[in-house]
């Protein structure tokens, strides 16, 4: 059984929510419906929900940012695809995502691309 990863990119609001294609513990690949570009919403954090666990706060920022060029059921919301690139964690929080980064590895994370 494959687990979602839901990724919420922060500013002093909630930014955009998505899901997560790919995860390692230098950041993720993100796939959103928000339409703006990275200098229009700059973010300084992502929270990661898997099941039932959840990190929070993790310093971030964008590694790149594009329009999602893929015919899906989703065609009419603007799609875009980011790699997020992570701050500098603290001890625990690199624990905990070494944690979910083994439990994705070991069961597959489900994909949209």
């Amino acid at each position: 059984m494959q687990t979602s990863v839901v990724g919420i990119l922060n500013s002093d609001k909630i930014v955009a929510t998505g899901l997560v294609n790919d995860i390692s513990l230098g950041g993720v690949s993100f796939t959103h419906g928000f339409g703006m570009a990275p200098a229009a919403n700059p973010i300084h954090s992502i929270d990661l929900i898997a099941d039932s666990n959840s990190l929070n706060d993790l310093p971030c920022e964008y590694a790149w940012n594009i329009k999602f060029e893929r015919e899906t059921y989703l065609n009419s919301r603007t799609l875009r695809q980011c790699g997020i690139q992570f701050g500098k964690l603290t001890p625990d929080q690199f624990f905990l995502l070494r944690s979910l980064i083994n439990r994705c590895t070991s069961l597959g994370i489900k994909k949209i691309a």
